[in-house]
């Protein structure tokens, strides 16, 4: 039955902002008459058939990014916290662009702590790039976070609809990933970035592939590739691309017959697996071991453990209350005892149900899928973390196309007053989460405030109140005592967290420098104290390089040189890219009047990092010490090149330089 005049009146003014096969649907017009009446290809109807299947709207795009960066707009006066401080602002690798190229061979460079060995090249370059324009300027920081969030949320947008055809349903899957409280600590916690960008990679390979395989363009699917390959470099969660690609190939572009299958797991899949091998190789390469050289856990206990983790995960997503950085969650083996085995039944229950309604609910058993395959590499593999809020980056996003899903599903059932009654439903639940999100911001501003909110919902675990600690430590005015408090708190309920130990080992380090000069005997017994707190730390856990560092400059001070120089030995030994043990190391031989070596140590400081001025006052000095006037000359003039307007330095280069010019007379 051929379209009518009136129809077809409709139909154009619906299309674009609605799909083809909705305009059919509330017209009641055959598809593809309507198509045909259109001049648009019936290719755009069907799940499968096309791609894309709609234009994206640039008012949606733009009413999402002005959401977006609403919510996100007190961000911008927040600060480094955590894990921050070892990845970022103490780590000097990042500080030079040259290091690039070393980023994609040592492992190291990932902290500047030792053993914290990560091959994560990319995300390192976007951290080396980002200090090369606003240096430890946060806001810069955090800027990156927001623009890289809103990005996601965008490419999400963009994905849906060129894949559903259906723009409100894009568009409130969108919504909600972009206004979901949990997701804060993704965007406001600056060490987190490697969960933003490489779900970046992960949803921009999953839309170069889908959209390759619906198309048939290689083009778009070696974009795919490349994207996992990325996001891979990014962080190991990557892994879980073929997984996702799979389900939603499964579930909505499937091919029934088996032969068609077959070709298809080797015509595009098979390319996933190479760039795996790839990476595995590459990995064992640089890192000398496949996952990890220690494990906080065994592979069993994690697996209980993580089943409780799940649970709380899931109790996130559906009520986004509560949140923290640091949850209070322990070590559970007991399946009675522990609550394990109601936590597996309740899982075992979901997962089930998904597989259950495949045909029936695809997207609800996408959501569920999604969910325990983006959880899967941090539910298998032991990490010291036992839960943490970014890892249900991803699975938000799956949260939010079943909302959204279940939301249009609803609209379409429910008769007219109730449709207002629905609408006004999810209008309050867009406005809890738009003002959740900036409530929950503003823990970020500070140390002090993130760690006081964090002490508050969990009061017994000793990290927490540690960092507690740190967070009174680092005042302008360090309250002392007040973060030996702490620390002595934390080790009460953790005797084996040797952080504390540490921690109260530098306070009273500081103490004895404040009364060095006036108060020596009482200097002196700060310091024994310092050692035995470090003694303490070190026989809980040997390789703190920062620990055997900081002793040895206790011993320094207490005119113990044979001490400290084991100790700074030990500690270069653990972390050869520090180069405080050597800068410490060269100032002990110095005191001893061994200048060679003290020398040596002054250059390695150098090659480690040349940033600092100090640095090449050091080697310089040693060399004039040694009469070394050349060499010296020429160390200065390099230190010039970094330091031109140095006033010291263009002082010790007029005077080496009269030194030099008067020997070089002289010589016969």
């Amino acid at each position: 039955m051929p379209i009518s005049k009136k129809k077809l009146k409709q139909a154009k003014r619906l299309y674009p902002q609605k799909s083809l096969s909705e305009i059919a649907q509330e017209l009641k017009a055959d598809p593809k008459e309507l198509a045909q009446a259109l001049g648009i290809e019936a290719k755009e109807l069907f799940p499968g058939s096309g791609f894309p299947r709609s234009r994206v709207s640039l008012f949606s795009l733009f009413l999402l990014a002005i959401i977006s960066l609403l919510v996100y707009a007190n961000s911008y006066c927040n600060t480094f916290h955590y894990d921050d401080f070892h990845s970022l602002t103490k780590n000097i690798h990042i500080r030079k662009l040259s290091n690039i190229p070393k980023f994609f061979r040592d492992p190291q460079t990932f902290s500047s702590k030792a053993g914290v060995k990560m091959v994560r090249p990319v995300l390192l370059t976007s951290f080396a790039l980002n200090y090369a324009w606003s240096g430890y300027n946060a806001w810069s920081w955090l800027l990156v976070n927001i623009w890289l969030h809103l990005f996601n949320v965008l490419l999400v947008f963009i994905f849906l609809v060129h894949f559903t055809g259906k723009r409100k349903f894009a568009f409130i899957a969108s919504l909600i990933f972009a206004l979901h409280p949990v997701n804060t600590e993704s965007v406001n916690y600056i060490n987190c970035r490697s969960t933003l960008l490489c779900s970046t990679f992960i949803i921009f390979s999953l839309y170069g592939f889908i959209r390759g395989i619906i198309n048939r363009k290689w083009f778009w699917l070696i974009l795919g590739y490349l994207g996992f390959a990325l996001g891979l470099l990014v962080k190991e969660e990557a892994i879980i691309v073929p997984a996702l690609a799979l389900v939603i190939d499964f579930l909505f572009i499937r091919e029934k017959e088996k032969k068609k299958w077959l070709e298809r797991a080797l015509y595009y899949y098979l390319p996933f697996i190479f760039v795996i091998v790839i990476y595995f190789l590459y990995r064992q390469a640089v890192l000398e071991f496949l996952i990890q050289d220690r494990k906080p856990r065994g592979l069993l206990t994690n697996l209980l453990t993580q089943s409780r983790s799940l649970v709380h995960y899931i109790n996130l997503l559906l009520y986004p209350i509560h949140l923290n950085i640091s949850y209070e969650l322990y070590i559970y083996t007991h399946l009675i005892k522990d609550y394990v085995l109601f936590a597996i039944l309740y899982l075992m229950a979901l997962l089930g149900a998904g597989l259950y309604f495949w045909r029936r609910a695809p997207v609800f058993t996408f959501f569920v899928l999604n969910f325990f395959i983006s959880l899967a590499p941090t539910t298998i593999i032991p990490l010291n973390a036992i839960m943490n809020e970014h890892r249900v980056y991803l699975p938000s996003l799956g949260f939010g196309i079943l909302f959204s899903a279940i939301l249009m599903k609803l609209h379409d059932l429910l008769p007219g007053k109730k449709k207002i009654i629905l609408q006004s439903c999810f209008t309050i639940i867009i406005a809890c989460y738009g003002v959740l999100v900036p409530l929950r911001n503003r823990v970020y501003v500070s140390d002090m405030a993130l760690w006081r909110d964090t002490i508050r919902k969990s009061p017994t675990k000793a990290q927490v109140i540690s960092d507690l600690g740190n967070a009174y430590f680092r005042q302008d005015t360090p309250n002392l005592d007040r973060a030996e408090q702490l620390y002595k708190w934390a080790i009460k309920w953790d005797a084996n967290y040797f952080k504390a130990y540490h921690n109260l080992a530098i306070i009273n380090y500081r103490r004895g420098m404040a009364v060095k000069e006036t108060e020596p005997e009482k200097a002196e017994e700060y310091f024994r104290t310092a050692v035995g707190y470090f003694q303490s730390a070190l026989k809980i856990f040997p390789y703190s390089s920062d620990s055997w560092n900081d002793m040895g400059t206790t011993y320094l001070h207490l005119k113990e040189y044979q001490q400290a120089e084991i100790c700074y030995k030990r500690a270069i030994k653990l972390n050869p890219l520090d180069f405080r043990p050597y800068y410490n190391l060269g100032n002990l031989l110095e005191k001893q009047e061994r200048y060679g070596e003290a020398e040596e140590y002054f250059k390695m400081t150098l090659r480690i990092y040349d940033r600092d001025v100090r640095h090449w006052y050091r080697v310089i000095n040693i060399m004039i010490v040694q009469k070394k006037y050349r060499e010296a000359l020429q160390y200065t003039r390099k230190a010039l090149e970094l330091f031109p307007n140095d006033e010291i330095l263009l002082k010790v280069y007029e005077q080496v330089s009269d030194v030099f010019g008067q020997r070089k007379k002289s010589h016969p």
